[in-house]
């Protein structure tokens, strides 16, 4: 069975031009668990309408997809999406370029019948996205030659249209990419103030992200097994994302890079070491065994994965308690870049511990620093020879 077929309703309308039947019927589901509907007006008699809804009817039952005469561009994204696209990527990847599909492509294409689409129609979607300011829109175009490319390949239209579309290019600015982070000294107040915050658990992500460069996700998924408290070292091996509808999902990280062996100073163990204190503690006056090896470091207060979005809630709390310049999650990895160039690491050093599948923003950080760096030699410079 490939799906569900409803039955069809049908429906007499009138126009000037005299009346006529429209048709309706469902087919399928789409990619949310909704039936697909079908509509098609114009038809003279019941007659046609209803051989039409069996028409389409035969032909899902039969390919699993109506025919490509009357297949919608939604229709083809579906069956592209199900059959060919999810099973590729991970959850965190196929749920996103859902919404992106949702929200920024299907408005423009859903409705349209892939053998109706233009060339023109699609290079006037590609500006449209670019003029909205919306970053990806060489990505949406990807995407749309994608779902096109399946339809060929599948033998559900012989054309695509979006292949054939220019990349507009944006205007180039001339300044630096800002990138975002905290001085040291901003660093060490930021974490004073952490831990008088009163929240352990808080502190010690905070303290993490900052010393060894995670990334979000990366942190989030630690269970106590990865900490190897004998030779000062953390495997990173996962990562937590959201899945469909909000969903945590844990999953392989985001590059063969990420996967790596990294090095904790002394100081972040010996807080590793006591938050895996108070954590058995607070967990066992809640009923929770927290003493298996794959028990969270970082977990809700009923002992489930932390949600990605509570390290932004405690950001934010900080910093409007202490009056502090806040900077995103992300940032601290970038302050850990930083510093540690500050502190005379090489680029090859970092962008291992970071787990860099491209060097382009390890590069940009290091060379901020190195200008910096060079600005305080020459005032240094000039402060000795004072003439």
């Amino acid at each position: 069975m490939k799906g569900i077929i409803n039955m069809a309703t049908f429906k007499q309308y009138k126009t000037k031009s005299g009346a006529f039947w429209e048709a309706f019927t469902s087919v399928g589901k789409d990619t949310n668990g909704k039936a697909k509907r079908m509509h098609k007006r114009g038809f003279k008699t019941k007659k046609e309408a209803q051989l039409w809804t069996s028409n389409v009817q035969t032909d899902f039952t039969r390919k699993g997809y109506v025919s490509s005469n009357d297949i919608t561009f939604n229709e083809l994204y579906e069956k592209w999406f199900s059959e060919d696209y999810q099973s590729q990527v991970k959850e965190s990847t196929w749920a996103k370029t859902a919404d992106i599909f949702r929200l920024h492509i299907l408005p423009a294409l859903g409705s349209q019948r892939v053998k109706r689409i233009t060339v023109a129609q699609c290079q006037s979607i590609v500006h449209s996205w670019l003029n909205q300011g919306l970053k990806q829109y060489r990505r949406f175009r990807t995407y749309v030659i994608s779902v096109f490319d399946f339809g060929v390949r599948m033998e559900l239209t012989t054309r695509n249209p979006m292949a054939k579309t220019s990349i507009p290019k944006q205007k180039k600015h001339q300044q630096a990419p800002h990138i975002d982070f905290y001085e040291k000294s901003e660093l060490v107040h930021f974490l004073d103030c952490a831990y008088d915050y009163d929240n352990p658990q808080a502190f010690m992500l905070f303290r993490l992200l900052a010393f060894t460069g995670l990334r979000r996700g990366e942190a989030l998924a630690l269970q106590w097994r990865d900490i190897n408290f004998e030779t000062n070292e953390i495997t990173v091996n996962k990562t937590q994302s959201l899945g469909k509808n909000w969903r945590i999902v844990t999953q392989t990280p985001k590059t063969n890079s990420s996967y790596r062996t990294i090095t904790i100073d002394p100081k972040t163990l010996q807080w590793l070491h006591k938050w895996r204190m108070t954590q058995a503690r607070q967990y066992f006056e809640l009923g929770f065994n927290s003493k298996n090896p794959k028990q969270l470091i970082f977990a809700s207060n009923d002992n489930q994965p932390l949600s990605p979005s509570m390290p932004d809630h405690w950001n934010r709390s900080i910093c409007k308690r202490y009056d502090l310049r806040r900077i995103k999650i992300h940032a601290f990895r970038h302050t850990f870049c930083t510093l540690s160039f500050e502190a005379g690491a090489t680029i090859n050093e970092v962008s291992k511990t970071l787990g860099h599948a491209d060097l382009k923003i390890t590069q940009q950080i290091y060379l901020h620093v190195t200008k910096k760096q060079r600005n305080e030699a020459a005032s240094k410079l000039a402060r000795y020879m004072d003439i």
